[in-house]
Formats: C-alpha cells, sequence, structure tokens
C-alpha cells in the first residue's frame, strides 16, 4: 500500500513504536515551545521511560499513523549492566520503583488531560 495507515488501538499499553515527532514550534510561533513533550527524568536507568513518553503522547491526543514503504533498522546489541540490575529483582530495587512511578504517572496524565479527545486506546481482545 502506498497510503498512510492510521493506528486505531494499540495492542499494548507497553508498546514502544519508532515514532516521528515535529519538536520546534514554527518560526513565527506565539507559543516557542516545544510542540513534544520532553521525556520525564524520574524514570531513568533501564526501563519505562520510552513506555511513559508513548503514555503521555496518548494521552495528549497525539495521533499515531505507520508510514508505507518506509522501515527502521534496529541493531541488536549486547545486554548492558543497566538492563541485568532491571531484571534482577531480587538484589535491586529499579525495577519495582520504576513500576510504582508509572502507575503514579499514568494518574497525573489522566489529571492533566481528562478532556483530550482522541486518545488512542487499548485493542479490546475477544472474549
Amino acid at each position: 500500500k502506498k497510503t498512510v495507515r492510521r493506528i486505531k488501538c494499540f495492542d499494548s499499553l507497553r508498546y514502544e513504536p519508532y515514532i516521528l515527532l515535529p519538536w520546534c514550534p514554527p518560526a513565527k510561533s506565539a507559543h516557542p515551545e516545544p510542540l513534544t513533550p520532553y521525556y520525564d527524568e524520574r524514570f531513568y536507568g533501564y526501563g519505562k521511560n520510552k513506555i511513559q513518553h508513548i503514555s503521555h503522547l496518548r494521552l495528549m491526543g497525539v495521533s499515531f499513523s505507520v508510514l508505507p514503504q518506509s522501515f527502521v533498522v534496529h541493531h541488536p546489541h549486547p545486554e548492558s549492566s543497566v538492563k541485568r540490575v532491571w531484571n534482577d529483582k531480587n538484589k535491586n530495587k529499579l525495577h519495582k520503583n520504576m513500576d510504582k512511578l508509572y502507575v503514579q504517572y499514568l494518574a497525573e496524565l489522566k489529571d492533566e488531560y481528562s478532556d483530550t479527545k482522541g486518545v488512542v486506546p487499548q485493542c479490546l481482545t475477544p472474549s
């Protein structure tokens, strides 16, 4: 297909798509602030940073689409020491702390964007 396809719902809210976003406002903008939110710096180490950013975009009403005839190459890399810390839930609290923060963060976003229309929902699974 050669047409842009809009994403109607996300299969998972843990989805981390590769995205292209405008960041800089128009040159003569009355509001010279970024058009795209920053990553929340409370999410550090490994885990939840990209998920929180996508959640922020979703809840502020950004639409998502698939570009036709386009691709991204992801080159696998060795597991980092930070990911090992993330995965070791018995010795480290990073995973637990980020999970807890993420729940709090979603509540903050839902309060901030409570009136937003057009939020891309999670797909309903047939029962």
